[in-house]
């Protein structure tokens, strides 16, 4: 993502405690996973990073590892905004490059608010540890309709090298693009690959498709997950099943259904990477929260649980990973209807059958509806899992958080006591 909506200012209130099992920065911003890769036997997540504020400004790349998805080590700050470069206004959205003799990562650089972004790389250590100064390897294609674009994301098709990009057009309508990047330092423009002309797109509406990911089957299926954003808001996440075509040289989508893949309030820009051990695809996502203008202290924004992406009936399903299981947990506690206290970090499960809710301290604010399934709570992140549908994410505060059973109804709820970050 690159400017955007102020993604939800808010007043520097008291803010609850930083979640403790989600990945997250020490201090400052993230938003936007980026560049995520096995590599070494270790899981390697880059966001979208302010070290310095809580603040969606002056954005970095920040970087985590981990061998089990649970467990993270937190890296050196990758890079920077180069000064007088071609990312001085940020360092903002991208991808790692597969297939190269050495690491690479491309991403959409600025040099000031209102201009146009590039397509920038940059090459790696084996550590990933240290990157070289950016280099500009492509433009947008404004002589062919592009207000804007963003977000690359790089995958392979007919023996060559292609990639996405998130894109806004001259008239109002989103879309993403497609580049020939056989030649890694000079990327061309090849033409549309999917457009909103489809009515199955139509709905969330958009002006602009942030964050394009693909995977890409053997056979031509295949799955996308789009990041809807209308009049500078940030809306939901798109998924849009389907096939890749020949489109008179390039590659094309062509879709076959669509679907929304989170049904709360607070998840974008889901990232996705190929697993070598031929899992489906490993997906994270940001777990949004406001810009805290002003501060200088604490920390904003984190990242969701790992989900894996699968494609049924041509819908797009991000399911719980199974690692996730592995969470350390305290002993259970059958609880029965009323309202209950929870701990920071709890696992709840419904029994099949029983409605709940999650409250917050101010009646003003509106409860998260529970249905079977699994939900985890962490400070004022709720992930949900429910049972054949999609998952919800949603920030609740204030915290600490209470569980309402309904009548006739059970649960168990047992704390989270690892500490991941």
């Amino acid at each position: 993502m690159l400017s955007g909506p102020s993604p939800d200012q808010e007043s520097s209130a008291s803010h609850p405690a930083p979640p403790a099992f989600h990945l997250r920065p020490r201090r400052g911003w993230l938003n936007d996973p980026n560049g995520m890769v096995h590599r070494d036997g270790r899981w390697h997540v880059f966001y979208q990073h302010n070290p310095y504020t809580p603040t969606h400004t002056d954005i970095h790349w920040g970087h985590a590892s981990s061998a089990d998805l649970l467990g993270w080590r937190h890296h050196p700050v990758a890079f920077a905004p180069t000064p007088g470069g071609p990312d001085s206004h940020g360092a903002w959205s991208g991808a790692f490059v597969p297939g190269l003799e050495r690491p690479a990562v491309a991403y959409s650089g600025v040099v000031d608010a209102g201009a146009h972004s590039t397509i920038v790389l940059r090459w790696g250590t084996d550590d990933l540890d240290s990157w070289s100064e950016p280099i500009v390897v492509g433009r947008t294609p404004s002589d062919a309709g592009v207000d804007v674009m963003r977000d690359p994301f790089l995958f392979s098709w007919g023996g060559r090298r292609w990639a996405l990009l998130g894109a806004g057009m001259t008239d109002d309508t989103p879309a993403v693009l497609v580049f020939d990047c056989e030649d890694i330092l000079d990327w061309r423009y090849a033409g549309v690959f999917l457009d909103a002309s489809a009515p199955m797109l139509q709905s969330p509406v958009a002006d602009i498709w942030e964050c394009p990911q693909l995977d890409l089957a053997a056979d031509g299926s295949a799955a996308m997950l789009l990041s809807v954003q209308y009049r500078r808001v940030l809306g939901a996440v798109l998924g849009a099943a389907g096939r890749v075509v020949d489109a008179g040289g390039h590659p094309r989508f062509v879709p076959t259904g669509a679907n929304v893949v989170d049904l709360g309030d607070s998840y974008y820009a889901p990232q996705l990477a190929q697993d070598p051990s031929g899992a489906a695809p490993l997906v994270m996502g940001w777990v949004r929260e406001a810009s805290r203008e002003g501060e200088t202290e604490g920390v904003a924004g984190c990242m969701s649980l790992p989900r894996r992406l699968t494609v049924r009936d041509d819908r797009v399903l991000l399911l719980p990973d199974p690692v996730v299981a592995g969470l350390a947990l305290g002993p259970e506690q059958t609880l029965g209807a009323g309202e209950h206290p929870l701990p920071s970090g709890a696992r709840i499960e419904l029994r099949a059958g029983t409605a709940g809710q999650l409250v917050s301290a101010d009646p003003a604010q509106a409860p998260v509806s529970l249905a079977d399934g699994v939900t985890w709570v962490d400070s004022d992140v709720v992930e949900s899992y429910p049972a054949g549908t999609a998952p919800s994410t949603r920030r609740l505060r204030p915290t600490p958080l209470r569980l309402i059973v309904a009548e006739g109804g059970s649960a168990t709820v047992a704390e989270v006591t690892a500490r991941t970050v």
